[in-house]
Order: C-alpha cells, then sequence, then structure tokens
C-alpha cells in the first residue's frame, strides 16, 4: 500500500506488474517523427488576371522534370511532384498556400504567374520566360533555371514560412 493524502490507497505497480511494464513500454517506445507545414507566399504579382501555380518538390529527379513540364500544359497533373496548387491571381498581387503534413526532409518550390490562362510557363524564341516566375530561396539559375540543390531548404519538425519575390525579364510587358 502507498500513501496517498494520508491515505492508503493500492500500490498498483505491486499489485499488477503487467501494467508497469506497459507503461515504460509506452514512456520507451520511439515517437513518431512530427509533420511539419510550410507556408508559401508569392510576393510581386503584377496583375490580377491568369493563375498562380506553386509546385513543391522533394527531389532532385521530380524538380527537374518540373522545370522541363512547366513549358508544357502538364505542369499540375505530374506524378512525380510531392504537391501542386493553382491559385487565382487577385488583386491584393500576393498569393499565398499552406503544404501541411510534410515530414522532415529537402523540399524545393516552384512558382509562375499563367497569366494568360494557359496552364503553362511562356517562354520567347531563346526559351527566356515571358510570364513572371520564382523558386524557393529567390534562387536563379545562369542561363537556365536553377538546381534542387540551390532551390531546396530543410523543413525538420517544425512550422516554416517562405517568400518567392517573382522574376520578370526586362523584354516583358
Amino acid at each position: 500500500m502507498a500513501m496517498l493524502g494520508g491515505k492508503k490507497v493500492p500500490d498498483w505497480t505491486a499489485t499488477h506488474p503487467a501494467r508497469l511494464v506497459a507503461v515504460i513500454s509506452l514512456a520507451l517506445a520511439p515517437l513518431p517523427v512530427a509533420a511539419g507545414e510550410l507556408r508559401v507566399t508569392i510576393e510581386g504579382i503584377r496583375s490580377s488576371d491568369g493563375t498562380v501555380m506553386i509546385g513543391l518538390y522533394d527531389s532532385p529527379a521530380s524538380f527537374a522534370r518540373a522545370v522541363e513540364a512547366s513549358a508544357g500544359e502538364g505542369f499540375l497533373v505530374d506524378p512525380q511532384r510531392f504537391a501542386a496548387v493553382a491559385l487565382r491571381a487577385n488583386a491584393a498581387m500576393r498569393s499565398a498556400v499552406v503544404f501541411s503534413n510534410l515530414d522532415p526532409g529537402r523540399y524545393a518550390v516552384i512558382a509562375f504567374h499563367d497569366e494568360n490562362g494557359n496552364t503553362k510557363l511562356d517562354k520567347n524564341f531563346m526559351g527566356v520566360p515571358i510570364e513572371p516566375y520564382g523558386f524557393s530561396n529567390n534562387v536563379q539559375g545562369f542561363l537556365g533555371p536553377p538546381p534542387f540543390d540551390d532551390a531546396a531548404m530543410a523543413l525538420e519538425d517544425n512550422n516554416q514560412a517562405i517568400h518567392i519575390a517573382m522574376v520578370y525579364h526586362k523584354e516583358d510587358k
């Protein structure tokens, strides 16, 4: 018997050793890895026309495939991407999305403003985008898109927020 508030109460660990084993087992069991949340804000949208496309990628291969697919109409239907959304451009000239339940790891974001609504990133005859675009970490490539490693960020078991500033080329509107 144990004493609790001056009263004798049964000591459950002495009378039920299986309970003690269960409590210790639960205390020592590995906890599941906590999931994180990533809030992505796109800034510098220049018009309320069209759609803002945002893709989340968790590998160099899926990232490279998305860059390739952005010029076609398959950006949002790419089965290798981790997640993607299309948001209507708005008068506030910014858009945001929250990706939740993300396992810890490395992720990169690609965004572009499909101003004419044709579901692809339009480019000029030299392959230079004529619609606004951006990458996580606000990185830019040299004579092409940046690699996954430059755009990727580590997401631990916490919540993060990033801002992507749209890139416009001088020959744009």
